[in-house]
């Protein structure tokens, strides 16, 4: 039979003092908040809808991070799936069309912006119900990160390619 050493765990041999409470009590002091979610939603419903001059806001938050306070075109926008994919995919040609493909959204000229807007405007008359059309801002840039994005990961994986050794096996 092996022996094994026991060693008691150090605080049955240790006595702590008891120490003074904090100043203010602990009892009030405390980092748990409670909300009211219908209150927020609510107030979060009126910022979304119409504005006095009838024209509907744009939300709070990041585009495409609603687990961090943001929003989704798809839920903002209420639209049926015809309407939605319609759009969607009429402002990725206008895109194409006005935007340089190689920047994202914020990089772009005001001039082809304004252009972009305009087109928009033209082509689908729902935007002009939405407050400087952020609904087709917020295509145009979701479609433009993406676009870059894909682009640099081709690049990366056409790089990685060239200059990786060729091995020539001898059959």
């Amino acid at each position: 039979m092996d022996y094994q050493p026991y060693y008691p765990p150090i605080t049955l041999r240790r006595t702590f003092e008891r120490d003074r409470s904090p100043s203010p009590s602990a009892s009030r002091v405390t980092l748990r908040r409670i909300f009211d979610f219908d209150t927020v939603r609510l107030s979060e419903e009126q910022e979304v809808g119409p504005s006095p001059n009838g024209l509907i806001h744009r939300p709070r938050g990041a585009l495409s991070k609603p687990n961090h306070g943001g929003y989704t075109l798809r839920q903002v926008l209420n639209w049926n799936d015809k309407t939605y994919k319609c759009v969607q995919g009429g402002l990725h040609e206008v895109c194409e069309e006005y935007l340089d493909l190689r920047l994202t959204f914020p990089n772009q000229s005001p001039a082809a912006v304004a252009m972009f807007l305009n087109a928009a405007r033209a082509r689908f008359p729902i935007l002009n119900e939405y407050q400087d059309q952020w609904p087709a801002q917020d295509f145009a840039a979701m479609y433009l990160k993406n676009k870059v994005g894909a682009d640099k990961a081709k690049s990366r994986v056409r790089t990685r390619c060239t200059n990786t050794p060729q091995t020539v096996l001898d059959g």
